[in-house]
């Protein structure tokens, strides 16, 4: 399965309404497949406690196939499994460009009136502004010495 290389980058504020709407930023929308496809699949981030990570289909079936790698009931396919696939939720992009955040998911991310979009590359991250501020703050600090690793060379065809 060839993996469409997404490249979600820049944070964005768009409002929430009383019923979880809220707008894709539209350099999000514009990464995302058009016709039937447009939908994204959205989960309580792993190691971010209050906030949500956001998905394609084709990365979250990567996603699929890095847990089970673990192999089938160990700690960690457990783990991943639940966490992830087990609280994702396919989201519809409407044709003004918005998804409905689901109450529980609100309530995770402490969203109320504002949501932050911070592009992750292959994935998003939705926030409440002040949290994803706060959790920036921390992570500047944290990060002295950091280096990237050079990326991978792709086989040749």
């Amino acid at each position: 399965m060839a993996i469409v290389m997404l490249l979600f980058t820049g944070e964005h504020t768009n409002k929430v309404d009383r019923k979880g709407r809220v707008s894709l930023p539209a350099d999000f929308r514009a990464e995302l497949p058009d016709g039937d496809d447009r939908f994204i699949y959205v989960y309580p981030a792993p190691r971010k406690a209050f906030a949500l990570e956001a998905v394609n289909r084709a990365q979250l079936q990567a996603r699929a196939q890095s847990i089970d790698a673990h192999g089938m009931y160990t700690p960690e396919q457990e783990y991943f499994s639940n966490v992830i696939l087990g609280r994702a939720r396919k989201l519809s992009i409407d044709g003004d460009g918005r998804i409905v955040l689901p109450a529980e998911f609100l309530d995770h991310a402490k969203v109320d009136g504002q949501a932050m979009f911070v592009g992750g590359g292959q994935q998003f991250h939705i926030w409440q502004p002040e949290r994803y501020e706060a959790y920036l703050r921390e992570s500047l600090q944290s990060a002295p010495g950091f280096t990237l690793p050079p990326p991978r060379q792709e086989p040749a065809s």
